[in-house]
């Protein structure tokens, strides 16, 4: 039955290919785009049915389309140039987050050193093994660096997506991406002047100048005038938005450099723009169609071609991006004194390579630098490494949990990350997640302040806290360091405002044993899981969107005896309070 449907599905693949032939080419343009998104949604329905990440499937649709097995899609030129354009919205929008003030409240000087030594050192490691890997010196030069970044793209979206972004360790990844993608700018300024020639190099570094010199005029005269008197439309702010990202774009093309530098650089000039959040909104769902397109590309150009000569090569990609790379991290975080379970985190967040390793490999084959076989082998260990990330980021806390003993050895290590303020009196009220939900329960819980301990994992929650000597700790509950911190027995009243279920039934089921006379109130986003964590032994379950619709309806009814306006008085009234407390 199954090789029945297998040759039925072949036979009508083959078909629809030999139709191909005898449409006019605007029509195979409209055909390839449309298979490409059809089958880019099934597996996409299939990932998220089998509760996995989306990306692997971009990247299976472009195999499966592509020439290594149907060769469905014949126009690759118009796929890899959306795919270019999708990395130049994907590093326009990785400029916008270009914040410095977001990276000092990592500690920019940390950052800064962390960066340069992990770029540094990986690079040192890729031209000792030259000779090994049966690469001259230049060509090992170029695998350092392809080696040496981790993927803003991916990783951005990941942590986006979880809601990570606010931890340390989502401050950390961003901020020593960020440090990386300046980093890799100057790499291909380098590259693409032909080596380091000084002449070439310096004519380039000049011509970069003068872009950012643009840049910074356009954004203090002209860019915020323009962007507030298109604000008044959204259509108009979206429309100049993309004229900033091209008209940079040209000039990088006009001044003979990469058209990623004029990406990067035209969301830079936008970045402390006050309409960067509708920027941000405007432009992610254009960006989210382009970052399809290019993870199937990646997945087109994976022919294996040449890769057989090249598998130790392959090894060291892979195993560089996913215990060098990341082991180097973690030491150097925990050498300038960052909690090993933060350290972690924050290195396997890193454990890939980049998509600048592609706009790198495809400069070195330009160039002649690099053969078919070498940019074959960094495409598949790309596509490999960027599959496998989102694995990595969904499962390591249980990772942690695996490896904190030997992560253990580097405890002679000083930790300066002190991210709490304890009184050393016992506790008896637990509050986990200070932030949103619970930032309303702190006017009642500060009540009886000499009890409570409040859990975040928001560093600026925590610093707030800190300051007006409330009992706190940063990190994730359900790690097994912070459950060791604590004295559970003493509990009387644990309140959990996290939203994920299954962190939630771990914290439950560990309450329960230790301290079986706690009660214990926590969040259910849907009613089946509110069920769920009630049979788990939970003493009582908010979930709030029953409570926000019930919230209306009073509001409704305020409404109707004609007193909405001293409702919304009191709502604005208990927000400011709320805001005062937390900030």
């Amino acid at each position: 039955m199954i090789e029945l449907m297998t040759g039925k599905v072949i036979e009508g693949v083959s078909t629809i290919a030999h139709h191909l032939d005898t449409l006019p080419a605007s029509e195979v343009i409209i055909f390839d785009i449309a298979v490409i998104l059809i089958l880019s949604a099934i597996f996409a329905f299939v990932a998220r049915m089998l509760k996995q990440p989306l990306i692997p499937a971009y990247v299976l649709t472009g195999l499966v389309l592509g020439p290594l097995i149907f060769g469905v899609v014949k126009n690759l030129d118009l796929i890899n140039a959306f795919s270019e354009i999708g990395i130049a919205f994907l590093l326009f929008t990785a400029g916008l987050e270009i914040s410095f003030r977001k990276i000092r409240e990592a500690n920019l000087k940390k950052i800064a050193l962390i960066g340069v030594l992990q770029v540094g050192i990986i690079f040192g490691i890729a031209m000792a093994l030259a000779g090994i890997l049966g690469l001259s010196s230049l060509q090992a030069a170029y695998i350092g660096i392809i080696l040496a970044f981790g993927s803003t793209m991916v990783d951005i979206k990941l942590l986006a997506d979880r809601n990570e972004l606010v931890t340390l360790h989502g401050r950390l990844v961003l901020g020593i991406l960020l440090l990386q993608d300046l980093v890799a700018i100057v790499a291909i300024v380098v590259f693409t002047s032909g080596g380091f020639a000084f002449v070439p190099l310096s004519l380039a570094f000049m011509k970069l100048g003068l872009i950012l010199l643009a840049a910074f005029l356009l954004q203090r005269f002209v860019l915020n005038k323009l962007f507030r008197f298109a604000a008044q439309s959204n259509e108009f702010l979206f429309l100049c938005s993309l004229a900033v990202l091209f008209l940079f774009i040209i000039l990088a093309y006009i001044s003979e450099l990469s058209i990623v530098i004029g990406a990067f650089i035209a969301g830079v000039s936008l970045a402390n723009s006050p309409f960067k959040l509708e920027l941000e909104s405007r432009i992610s769902p254009l960006r989210d169609f382009f970052a399809i397109l290019f993870f199937v590309a990646l997945g087109m150009q994976l022919v294996f071609s040449g890769v057989g000569e090249r598998l130790v090569l392959l090894g060291v990609l892979i195993f560089g991006a996913f215990l060098i790379k990341p082991i180097v991290t973690l030491v150097l975080l925990r050498i300038t004194g960052y909690q090993p379970r933060t350290s972690f985190l924050t290195a396997i967040s890193l454990a890939q390579l980049s998509e600048f390793s592609l706009i790198i490999g495809g400069i070195g084959m330009m160039t002649g630098v690099l053969d078919a076989s070498i940019f074959s082998t960094v495409i598949l260990a790309t596509i490999i490494t960027m599959s496998v990330t989102p694995y990595f980021i969904k499962y390591k806390s249980g990772m942690y949990r695996f490896f904190r003993y030997p992560i253990r050895s580097l405890g002679f290590l000083p930790i300066r990350e002190v991210m709490c303020y304890e009184d050393k009196r016992d506790k008896e009220i637990l509050l986990i997640g200070s932030h949103r939900m619970g930032g309303a329960l702190m006017e009642e819980l500060l009540e009886d302040r000499d009890k409570l301990l409040v859990i975040d994992y928001n560093p600026e929650v925590i610093g707030v806290l800190m300051k007006k000597k409330v009992s706190c700790v940063y990190g994730d509950v359900c790690s097994p360091d912070m459950l060791e911190k604590i004295n559970l027995k003493k509990l009387k009243l644990v309140i959990s405002t996290i939203p994920d279920y299954e962190q939630t039934r771990y914290l439950i089921k560990k309450l329960k044993k230790v301290a079986p006379k706690a009660k214990v109130v926590v969040v259910g986003s849907r009613i089946s899981e509110t069920l769920k964590l009630y049979r788990a032994g939970a003493d009582y379950v908010v979930t709030p969107k029953i409570l926000a619709g019930q919230e209306l309806v009073g509001i409704l009814h305020e409404k109707k005896s004609g007193d909405l306006k001293k409702a919304k008085n009191k709502h604005l009234k208990h927000l400011r309070d709320i805001h005062k407390l937390l900030y």
